[in-house]
């Protein structure tokens, strides 16, 4: 081998046996959480994780990529909605009660969906999709359940982004009163839109 594929093979190290794409999500979810979404680079990860920048970039191909398997992680805590649900409004309510205690105390994400346009991660667009199912389900035709599923996730993502945690780290009493509130109302505008569709 010459010097300058000694060189080459340096500048390009392969996976590291001591990490894994856990323990590389856990890292950036932490430092997320911590930092925020302005301040998170991988070149802070690397440092965290104990290794090189270019060996994170083994395991994913780009911040961007990286940040959607965070969020879609978050996410895969959240049941999805089910269109079989006996009662559309409860289960609507069910999902975003979920998606509120799962993404409230991670306010960076809802920055990063807006801010930065990621591709949707496998678990969000298959919420998205069963949303749709679930107004289809309670008698709203294509259009009004796409409309309906893009006021809900307008609603969901101004509600994080108002979100501003206590010195503990905690979502504070207020917004949790004002989520419930809202969501309440939300629901009672699609049932008085599906009934004057139906």
């Amino acid at each position: 081998m010459s010097s300058r594929d000694t060189i080459r093979s340096a500048k390009r190290p392969g996976p590291s046996p001591s990490l894994d794409i856990d323990r590389i999500l856990a890292s950036a979810l932490r430092l997320l959480d911590r930092d925020g979404a302005k301040a998170f680079n991988m070149r802070g990860l690397a440092a965290e994780l104990g290794v090189s920048p270019m060996t994170i970039y083994n395991y994913v191909p780009t911040k961007a990529a990286l940040v959607t398997l965070v969020v879609d992680r978050v996410l895969a805590t959240i049941g999805a909605p089910s269109p079989k649900a006996t009662a559309w409004d409860d289960e609507l309510r069910r999902y975003a009660l979920e998606a509120w205690a799962a993404q409230a105390p991670h306010p960076w994400i809802p920055i990063m969906l807006a801010e930065e346009h990621l591709v949707e991660g496998p678990h969000a667009a298959d919420s998205r999709r069963a949303l749709i199912e679930l107004f289809r389900a309670a008698g709203a035709d294509a259009a009004t359940s796409k409309e309906a599923v893009a006021a809900f996730f307008s609603f969901m993502i101004g509600s994080f982004m108002q979100v501003r945690l206590t010195s503990k780290a905690a979502v504070p009493e207020r917004a949790h009163v004002l989520f419930h509130s809202g969501i309440d109302f939300l629901i009672d505008g699609f049932r008085t839109r599906l009934d004057r569709t139906s």
